[in-house]
């Protein structure tokens, strides 16, 4: 080997690696296609306060039964009146039923007429038993047009009598500026606050008469 030609070599040896070296940078450039982020949304139990009555009382409340579709943490929404699809990116934190189930748990053991709410355990006989089915929650949506549907609907039961003392049913809809899950969470949230105000009304009444005393009117928030 020549004393001229080492140095060409070495010379084209820095030179494909400095061409090998760019190549790496621009494949670290590239976009590279990844996992969309999953979103999963929850539902709160808003601030609802109503006045107190002469005996605090216990109220049994039984799990919430989801009709078929709404059994799992899908998001559901409808194109149509005849289907039902779920959102591949987003979903709830838990299954809507139990979403709701702890929102009612916490609404009732807020008011100061409820001395306990027993969910799992029974400490002692409850004299009321509260039961909802959750029949929808979806994002229905119609061209650019979308809104909200919850169905609920809701028995209390006076266990002293093993008689129906009130049974009421929520079917509401919220229109939204966007059909997306953040905006079908928002919609799902604020129909759920008017839902649970009728699950706060009811059961106080019933409890409010069954001791002789007249409903007073909600305070405000």
């Amino acid at each position: 080997m020549t004393a001229s030609f080492a140095p060409r070599l070495r010379r084209g040896a820095l030179a494909a690696f400095l061409g090998l070296g760019s190549l790496a940078l621009a494949a670290c450039a590239l976009p590279v296609n990844r996992q969309p982020v999953q979103q999963s949304y929850r539902l709160t139990a808003p601030d609802i306060r109503t006045a107190p009555l002469p005996q605090p009382t216990v109220i049994q409340l039984l799990p919430v039964r989801a009709a078929a579709g709404f059994q799992s943490s899908a998001m559901m929404y409808s194109r149509s009146p005849d289907t039902l699809e779920t959102y591949r990116d987003s979903r709830w934190l838990a299954a809507p039923a139990q979403l709701v189930g702890e929102a009612i748990a916490r609404t009732l053991s807020r008011q100061p007429w409820v001395s306990a709410v027993q969910r799992q355990a029974v400490l002692v006989n409850a004299p009321w038993a509260l039961h909802c089915s959750l029949n929808r929650l979806e994002h229905d949506v119609h061209g650019d047009l979308g809104s909200v549907h919850l169905d609920l609907v809701c028995e209390l039961a006076n266990q002293r009598t093993s008689r129906i003392a009130a049974h009421w049913h929520f079917d509401g809809s919220q229109a939204i500026k966007l059909n997306d899950a953040a905006h079908f969470a928002q919609g799902a949230q604020t129909l759920l606050d008017q839902a649970l105000k009728g699950i706060v009304d009811h059961p106080r009444a019933a409890v409010a008469q069954s001791s002789g005393e007249a409903g007073q009117p909600r305070e405000s928030n």
